[in-house]
This record gives C-alpha cells, structure tokens and sequence, in this order.
C-alpha cells in the first residue's frame, strides 16, 4: 500500500525536457571550443542535473576557458529569453490529475521534488491548476546538492515520515532517477523516446500518465 508519490516536474509534470535538450544542445555546440560537435549521448549524460553541477559539467564538455559563473550567467540569460516566451499550458500533461485524484480519494499523499527553484515550481503548479493537490514542494536548489544526490528524496520522505518502501518516485532522467534510487525508493519513469535518455534504473516504465496510473493502482494494491 503506497502512502506517498513525489513527482519530478520538469519532464514528467510538463514537457520540458525534450524543448529544454535541444536549447542545451545549441548552447553547447555554440560554447565549445572545438570542431566535433558534442553528442546527444553527451548531452544526455548531465540533463537533470542542479544548476551547478550543470554549469560545471557543461565548462568541462566544451572545455571551455570560462568560469562556471560566466557560463551560468550565459545559460540562465539564454534559457530566460527562451522560457519566457513559452507557453506552459501546452506543455502540461493534464492526464496527471487522473492520478492526483486516486491519490486522493485514497489518502496517497503527494509531493514534488524538483530541482528548479521553488518560484518555479510554484508557478508552473498554479498556472496548471495542479497545486493544491500537492502537501510539500522540495526544490533542490535549497539543498548543497540536488540530484543525482539523494537528499532532495531523503528530505521529502523525513518530511512525511514515510518510508521508502511506502512511497514511489516518478522521475524522467537518468540523475532523477538516480536520486530517487539513492533515498530507496522505486522508480516509475516517464518514457522518453525521443532523445537518448538512460532510463535503465527505473524499476518501472510508462509511455504516459495514464500507464503510470495503472502501476501506481497495482502497487497500491499489492499488500
């Protein structure tokens, strides 16, 4: 019996990841400062990471001779122009609130644990209509480290006093899913065909929300 799913937002709650890949590809091929051009396999290697192990981790795939200030400022001034102009509506998936509701109607509590800032999240949950389903809102940006590092996990389980074996993870990346991993819990990852995602260590897999549903029902169910 489940009494707790915490949701990763941005490739799970919205569509985010696949538009937000092929930024972050530009962006690198634009800061590299040699001829290859960098791979998807590459890039795929550090999607889901906090800001600043993305910006380290970005300094050392372009070798770049910037600092990881420099190129956090760029990328964050190269996404804003970007995201502001971004219609999120459209990038919700609203075949979660199946979820949110039989999490309701069976006193499942829920949770995201993101590592966007939580003005972010915020955000997004109330332009989706989704946010008062959710009891706790951890944002990695307020930890030392956010995923792959399990505390983001680990900080919403103390939160609730759930164990692991009590609750699931809904995760999309390969860091997110290795954060949910490291705290204990199982993993349902949202399937993404359309870039090279390593989704091996997820423990279940859905094409959409309403196939998550479907595991969450039969965990759930199962004693």
């Amino acid at each position: 019996m489940l009494k707790l799913i915490i949701f990763d937002m941005d490739g799970v709650i919205i569509d985010s990841e696949f538009a937000g890949f092929h930024l972050l590809k530009k962006f690198v091929n634009e800061l590299r400062t040699f001829d290859e051009p960098i791979t998807d396999r590459q890039l795929s290697a550090i999607v889901g990471r906090s800001y600043h192990d993305l910006f380290l981790a970005i300094k050392q795939l372009c070798h770049s001779p910037l600092s990881i200030e420099e190129i956090g400022e760029r990328l964050l001034n190269y996404d804003k122009s970007y995201w502001n102009r971004t219609d999120y509506l459209s990038l919700f998936r609203p075949d979660i609130i199946n979820i949110l509701t039989f999490a309701t109607e069976n006193n499942i509590q829920l949770a995201v644990a993101s590592s966007a800032d939580r003005h972010h999240i915020e955000h997004i949950l109330t332009l989706t209509g989704i946010r008062p389903y959710f009891h706790f809102i951890m944002s990695g940006r307020e930890l030392p480290k956010s995923k792959p590092d399990p505390t983001i996990y680990r900080k919403v389980l103390e939160y609730f006093n759930v164990s692991a074996e009590q609750a699931i993870a809904i995760e999309d990346s390969s860091h997110g899913i290795a954060a949910a991993k490291g705290a204990g819990l199982r993993v349902i990852a949202y399937e993404e065909t359309r870039i090279e995602m390593d989704q091996s260590q997820a423990d279940f897999k859905g094409a959409d929300m309403n196939a998550i549903l479907e595991i969450i029902q039969q965990l759930h169910q199962a004693k």
